[in-house]
């Protein structure tokens, strides 16, 4: 049984536009300049009833972060040389320093709830589709892709069917899970056998947007994609033939005319 699991970290954003830090306008007047202040907060599934939380506190001029405080580490850090200064004006600054500390426990839990609540509840069913290749000329094998795209949430099980069996984990093999940029997923799980007349195999997905139900596609070498190649040799074979036979007949009737 193959099952993906994504950690499926769920962010959570509150950005906020401002004026620069005091502790920082030495650096100089820009003509044009945008300072944002943003906090996100991580949640990175343990179990099914645990979650790690991560607060991160980020101060950003122009399109650079310089300084940040992340709840792992406990303490403001410079990004680059402009926030050296400020990170260790915050990190003195106990009072602020501690409720930044307490931020995790405080901010991160609430916006969990307002968020994670609509993205627990959001689901897109998966798109399945089998692509048969030649991928090794030298090789009597062939590769199937079961391609499952623009799924929700991230969590999927995949399983290759042979004649209804499970094939082994030894001959399937799986891409990373990708994310498409609009919060849905794809993977693709592959699976080199050698075709056998007779043969029928099947792609099969389980995923929560599907009920309890499963999605099955099934792939019969003896389909238009598996026939398509015999007819393609068949051709291949004929055409062979056209270019040899007007050979034969000529060598045969020179040899003929040598003997008489």
């Amino acid at each position: 049984m193959r099952s993906v699991l994504d950690l499926g970290v769920l962010l959570v954003t509150m950005a906020g536009l401002g004026g620069f830090p005091p502790q920082v306008q030495s650096a100089g007047p820009s003509e044009h300049f945008v300072n944002q202040v943003r906090s996100l907060c991580f949640f990175t599934p343990l179990n099914g009833t645990q979650r790690e939380m991560r607060y991160l506190h980020t101060y950003i001029w122009g399109r650079q972060d310089y300084v940040r405080f992340d709840s792992r580490v406990g303490e403001f850090r410079a990004v680059t040389p402009l926030g050296e200064f400020a990170a260790k004006l915050m990190n003195s600054d106990k009072a602020f320093l501690e409720n930044k500390r307490h931020q995790v426990d405080r901010f991160c839990p609430h916006n969990y709830e307002v968020e994670g609540s609509f993205a627990r509840s959001w689901s897109v069913q998966p798109q399945v589709t089998i692509i048969p290749t030649d991928y090794d000329p030298s090789s009597l094998n062939t590769l199937l892709v079961c391609s499952v795209t623009d799924f929700y949430p991230s969590e999927i099980e995949i399983k290759w069917l042979r004649n209804g069996k499970e094939e082994g984990e030894s001959k399937v093999a799986t891409t990373d899970l990708m994310r498409n940029g609009d919060w849905t997923y794809q993977i693709h799980v592959m699976l080199e056998t050698h075709l056998e007349r007779g043969d029928l195999y099947a792609c099969q997905v389980e995923h929560s947007s599907l009920n309890g139900t499963v999605i099955t596609v099934q792939w019969d070498p003896q389909s238009d994609s598996a026939r398509n190649k015999l007819w393609m040799g068949i051709v291949g074979v004929m055409l062979g033939l056209v270019f040899f036979l007007p050979g034969l007949v000529l060598f045969l009737k020179n040899k003929k005319g040598l003997i008489s």
